[in-house]
Formats: structure tokens, sequence, C-alpha cells
């Protein structure tokens, strides 16, 4: 009888420690799925936000509705409009940046390179390349950026 009871507490032992690893395998993809979810987000929030404001700003998010000039450093002709420009241009690329960098394996380098191509003149100038902007942005976003010159 002894031996039965023995046997009997040992296969629940078993049972415990295959059901402790198979929950513990579970959780472990859970938290990993539920993180990653969580930072899909969070970029899309983060993007999201940065539609707001082309929304409010329809001439910087398309300069193609502005005349933009690089020489006079102007927007339709005024210097502060040059300025705000810039200043959502950085916006954008530090939108974009954190969103790649938040969700990686998902599709914001498309977006990134769609959105940037609207600012090829911007960024294939020479006005740009003397701001030294490029050391801003990670090492990704500097390349993305780098290939509107030759694109």
């Amino acid at each position: 009888m002894t031996d039965t009871v023995v046997g009997w507490f040992s296969q629940i032992d078993t049972f415990v420690e295959w059901f402790s690893t198979i929950a513990a395998t579970v959780i472990f993809f859970v938290t990993i799925m539920a993180a990653a979810a969580s930072r899909t987000y969070w970029a899309a929030t983060l993007y999201a936000s940065q539609c707001d404001v082309a929304l409010a700003n329809p001439q910087f998010s398309n300069p193609e509705l502005g005349k933009l000039d690089l020489r006079d450093k102007t927007f339709d002709g005024e210097k502060a409009q040059f300025e705000r420009y810039e200043w959502y241009v950085a916006r954008l690329v530090y939108v974009l940046d954190g969103a790649m960098r938040l969700a990686p394996y998902q599709q914001w380098r498309a977006v990134t390179k769609t959105q940037l191509a609207n600012h090829k003149q911007y960024f294939s100038s020479e006005y740009y390349v003397r701001q030294g902007y490029l050391a801003h942005y990670s090492a990704r976003m500097r390349k993305l950026i780098q290939q509107q010159r030759t694109a």
C-alpha cells in the first residue's frame, strides 16, 4: 500500500512539474505578445499625433501646397513660415524614427519612406546638409533621409 501511495504522489509531482513548465511557457509567450501589442499601440498613437499636426498644417505636410524657397529660407514668401516648416519636418522625422524603434518589424519603414519623399526638396538641399540635422537621428533614419538625396 505504501508503494501505491508513493507512486501516486510521484505521478502527481510529475504532473505538477509538467503543468508548471507549460504554464510558464504560455505566460512567457503571452507576455511577449502583449509587449509587442503595446509597442504597436504606442507607435500608432505617436504617428496619429503627427497626423493631427499634418491635418492642421497641410501646406507643411505637402510642400507642393505652398512655395518652399530654400535659397531665401521662406515658405510662401515668409521667413516665419519657413521656420514652422522646419519644425514640422523635424517633428515628423522624430515621430517616424520613434515609431520604427517601437515597432521595428512592422511597416513603419514603408510609411517613413513615403512621408520623407514629400520633403525630398528639403532633404536633398545643401541648406539641409549644412545644418547638421542628420546627427540628431538614428542611423536607420539618417540612411532613409540620405536616400532622398539620390531618389
